[in-house]
């Protein structure tokens, strides 16, 4: 049995999200989006085709666009039985970064897929044969799920994938009749205002974002966050769509928005953008944290609130490891006391000493943890912090807000200047420069070392549950080991690698791929032509494209 080409290069991706055939299983995925359009127009077709489910001893399993299974039909209890011990049934995901190698892998390829029997990486399938190929929306331009055909490896039959593809073709017929108005609507918005693609063009919705290329060659993933929050806040407060919008490198653009009605709804946003020169607009400087990276939104807000707080007592409240000690240290002046709340129980003299560092009011005081204080010390501590309010400036670090029942919040409500720290997950945009600031810390050599924009990429996938504290784990890992001058995502750990894979990509994360995709149809699948519109490099494209989980190489335009 010859084995294809896309069935080894499946294999090899397999391998590269850290997968063993003898351990792969599907996961379940409780948050998966349980889409009853597409369930309901599935359905409307397969109904008609049972008797060739049954005739055929098969199984079809529809998915969504992540790879989760929404819906199966079975045309053999049995079959389906022993598929059910395998954890193959709605909830779970079967997507090729869970199983690898199965039909689930046309959500990475977008091309109809065939796998037969010992072709399937996970060795429990192969005794099974599968056929799979997208549903791609034909209004909103992207895949939306997947059909999959699975029988007994014995009962394999070679038209099994040009009937999947007969019933893809027949939901994506449906799903156009079925487009709401509102879809309509925005696409035709869209294409009025891009008429020139020269100028950056963006159409927002609450479940769709389409760029043309001009946009995609300004903007990155995390810019099209940004314009997801001006649109939103534009739909709810119109007068906020005449200020500028600073992306996230720093570049500010003018933002030229209509908003698309359906009736008396709004459908959605179609955004102009214009690139605002540096003579054009005074720039206003925002407060900055010596020694600190971060120029996003939330954390610039976080930065204007401790301004303003001038010499009070601060309390600084985060996640673990977002950076509380760091901003509180940076900004305590020269020669802080730190103490901890946590060495508390252990030191008797600890509340003496304490209660000597804010008589002499000569220094800072920084109490890390204070939301962790024994319980005998709350009261007394809280005293002090009262006795020396005009004496000594106490700053403070914890998990929780004063006022949420918490029991240290006697202490907690003596800080005048509560201030929050975002976690990574709120200032993605901060996560290219926070790189490379470690890895300039953490370097071994004189020699620089530069991270490629598909490995920042697949860092801003992560969902970074240690914050900015596990980013700067990984940066220092990686550049203290590697031995050249560039890291990109192809160098990032088995087990890291497989979780930026993992991890599904919500509607406004597929503007990158709409945008490139839009780019290789405009080029007529060229390449070189792609890479032109969308002002990067050919290697650049091939490293995206992996980057997010499709394989260029196994794609049709």
């Amino acid at each position: 049995m010859r084995v294809s080409d896309a069935v080894v290069q499946s294999w090899a991706r397999s391998v590269r999200y850290g997968l063993s055939p003898t351990k792969v299983v599907p996961s379940t995925d409780h948050s998966c989006e349980m889409d009853a359009r597409l369930i309901s127009v599935a359905a409307g077709v397969l109904n008609s085709r049972l008797q060739n489910l049954h005739s055929g001893q098969a199984c079809l399993f529809l998915t969504n666009g992540a790879g989760v299974i929404l819906h199966q039909w079975s045309g053999d209890s049995s079959l389906m039985a022993q598929l059910a011990k395998l954890d193959v049934e709605p909830g779970f995901l079967v997507s090729e970064t869970t199983l690898g190698t199965t039909s689930g892998s046309t959500l990475i390829t977008r091309t109809p897929t065939f796998v037969r029997g010992p072709e399937h990486f996970g060795d429990q399938f192969s005794r099974f044969t599968s056929a799979g190929a997208v549903i791609t929306h034909p209004v909103l331009r992207k895949v939306v799920g997947s059909v999959n055909l699975i029988c007994r490896f014995r009962d394999t039959s070679p038209m099994a994938l040009s009937w999947v593809c007969e019933i893809v073709s027949e939901i994506e017929r449906e799903l156009l009749e079925a487009a709401t108005k509102s879809e309509q609507l925005l696409m035709q918005g869209f294409i009025l205002e891009n008429r020139d693609s020269r100028h950056p063009v963006v159409a927002v919705s609450e479940q769709t974002v389409v760029t043309n290329a001009a946009a995609a060659r300004m903007l990155g993933s995390v810019d099209q966050l940004l314009l997801w929050e001006f649109a939103s806040k534009i739909v709810t407060d119109p007068k906020a769509a005449s200020a500028p919008l600073v992306l996230g490198d720093g570049i500010t653009v003018d933002v030229r928005c209509r908003s698309i009605m359906n009736e008396k709804s709004i459908a959605g946003v179609v955004m102009n953008l214009k690139r605002v020169s540096a003579t054009s607009r005074p720039q206003r400087s925002a407060p900055t944290i010596p020694g600190l990276v971060g120029t996003g939104q939330r954390w610039t807000t976080m930065c204007e609130r401790i301004d303003r707080a001038t010499k009070s007592s601060l309390l600084l409240i985060g996640d673990a490891g977002v950076g509380k000690t760091a901003v509180v240290c940076a900004i305590a002046g020269p020669g802080p006391v730190i103490v901890d709340a946590l060495d508390a129980q252990q030191a008797s003299d600890w509340l003496d000493e304490l209660d000597s560092n804010m008589s002499a009011g000569d220094r800072t005081i920084v109490i890390k943890h204070i939301d962790r204080l024994p319980s005998p010390l709350i009261a007394p501590v809280a005293v002090l912090l009262t006795r020396h309010q005009n004496t000594a400036r106490v700053m403070a670090t914890s998990t929780v807000w004063p006022h949420d029942g918490h029991q240290s919040d006697d202490v907690l409500a003596r800080f005048v200047s509560p201030v929050h720290v975002p976690p990574l997950s709120e200032r993605i945009e901060d996560l290219p420069a926070l790189v490379n600031h470690f890895t300039e810390l953490y370097r071994r050599t004189d020699r620089p070392v530069r991270w490629m924009s598909d490995a920042l990429q697949a860092l801003s996938r992560i969902e970074w549950p240690e914050n900015v504290a596990g980013l700067e784990r990984i940066v220092t890992r990686m550049v203290s080991n590697t031995e050249f001058e560039y890291i990109g995502a192809r160098d990032l750990p088995a087990q890291l690698a497989a979780q930026t894979s993992r991890r599904r990509l919500r509607g406004l994360e597929r503007a990158e791929v709409t945008a490139i995709i839009d780019a290789l149809h405009d080029a007529g699948g060229n390449k070189h032509k792609a890479a032109e519109f969308l002002g990067i490099a050919r290697s650049t494209l091939y490293r995206k494209m992996r980057t997010l989980g499709i394989d260029l190489e196994e794609s049709t335009f």
